[in-house]
């Protein structure tokens, strides 16, 4: 996919980035007035609009992004949904054919078990306990699951060796991860416990091993480029305020316009992890960037929206699927090499305070961690900690 910016050096000059391919330099040489800059390493083609036309025919629309500036100097009232389409198209593009498609596996789909007795005493005591969407969602699935492997035997009957050997089926056959394990243990602990009422000791597993694991942390330079290289202002905001702020995918997804305390230079975070509330800081850089997209853009409910709902004129939140696209989309486009979703920017945020010297505890506050334990994994990435101390090869 290409990228077509504003030259921040010349405003006369257009930026076209793509990965190294000889036949997109051979296409781009089409392109009058193109120039290759060695020391923007990219290609530079004159700033109008038969460029962007030529480029366009060249590589075809659907494989070309824009920068919001760009839509906004030669497309002025386009709307926020085709805003949204330049600036953050589909990949791969919507009207390509998957190149192997997915073979058909004959087994009823999970809307089959709606009415299933297990299944909606399931959901029913998850609702009544007021527990979240994505709970009842993976614990539905589990017992799902279970409910297949079980076949015609009910599986209320299951004892605890025979979820045993479920659970070896899973491991072994399915080769599910230690945290999915986690979760069909959960749903049946759940299910033995809070639906049926049966006594603890009945279904007390051992649960399996979690590896550990360092989270993954940007370097600021790191930071700086996936911020360079989001094309779109609300996304652009939004990568910026977790990592100002440490928020979760979820938390700033669901950003109220009232939560923003101007006052008292506070965010408030409601119903975050675990129903908690907890603020975090609004400092001086992230007010001015976030004031930048509200003339813009002008949020009536939530502070990042949906251009369009699907229930009429009522705002909706940004879905969280469109969020880590975009954001895939520019830690690609950044040449970022490190394995990690949005979530390694809350990882970058406390790291980077740990190195700055604040007090692990404010961090634990404004991460909204309920033990400090899952805070202290930061201080093992602290990587001027470790780059200072001395090897024994250094005594030879």
């Amino acid at each position: 996919m290409l990228t077509i910016s504003l030259d921040h050096r010349d405003p006369a000059l257009l930026t076209v980035t793509f990965p190294t391919d000889p036949v997109g330099n051979d296409l781009i040489g089409q392109v009058p007035g193109r120039q290759w800059s060695y020391s923007r390493r990219c290609w530079t083609v004159p700033n109008t609009r038969e460029s962007i036309v030529k480029i366009g025919q060249l590589f075809g629309r659907y494989y070309c992004r824009f920068d919001e500036a760009v839509v906004r100097l030669y497309k002025p009232d386009a709307t926020p949904t085709e805003l949204e389409q330049a600036t953050n198209p589909t990949w791969p593009p919507a009207h390509v054919p998957p190149t192997k498609p997915k073979p058909f596996r004959h087994v009823p789909p999970d809307s089959a078990f709606n009415q299933h007795p297990v299944i909606v005493a399931l959901c029913e005591t998850l609702v009544r306990l007021t527990y979240s969407y994505k709970t009842i969602k993976n614990y539905r699935q589990a017992l799902i699951a279970l409910i297949r492997y079980t076949d015609s035997k009910p599986v209320d009957t299951l004892d605890k060796a025979a979820f045993q050997t479920y659970l070896l089926f899973l491991i072994q056959k399915k080769r599910f991860s230690p945290s999915t394990i986690n979760v069909h243990i959960n749903a049946w602990k759940f299910y033995q416990e809070k639906v049926l009422g049966r006594d603890k000791t009945y279904y007390d597993v051992q649960y399996p091993r979690l590896p550990t694991k360092l989270p993954t942390v940007y370097s600021v330079g790191e930071v700086k480029a996936i911020f360079a290289a989001t094309t779109s202002l609300k996304y652009r905001t939004l990568f910026k305020l977790v990592y100002a702020t440490g928020l979760r995918l979820s938390e700033v997804a669901h950003l109220r316009l009232v939560d923003i305390d101007r006052v008292r230079r506070l965010i408030m975070v409601r119903s975050g992890k675990g129903k908690k509330d907890r603020v975090v800081m609004l400092t001086e850089k992230l007010e001015a960037t976030i004031n930048v997209y509200l003339i813009i853009y002008d949020p009536q409910v939530y502070l990042f929206e949906n251009n369009e709902p699907r229930h009429g004129n009522v705002a909706e939140p940004l879905w969280e699927r469109t969020i880590q696209r975009a954001y895939s989309l520019a830690t690609h486009t950044a040449g970022i090499q490190k394995r990690g979703g949005i979530h390694a920017l809350r990882h970058s945020f406390a790291t980077h305070m740990l190195e700055a010297g604040y007090d692990i505890r404010y961090i634990q506050q404004l991460l909204g961690h309920s033990s400090i334990l899952t805070t202290m994994r930061y201080t093992h990435v602290t990587a001027h900690k470790i780059s200072t101390l001395k090897s024994p090869l250094d005594d030879l």
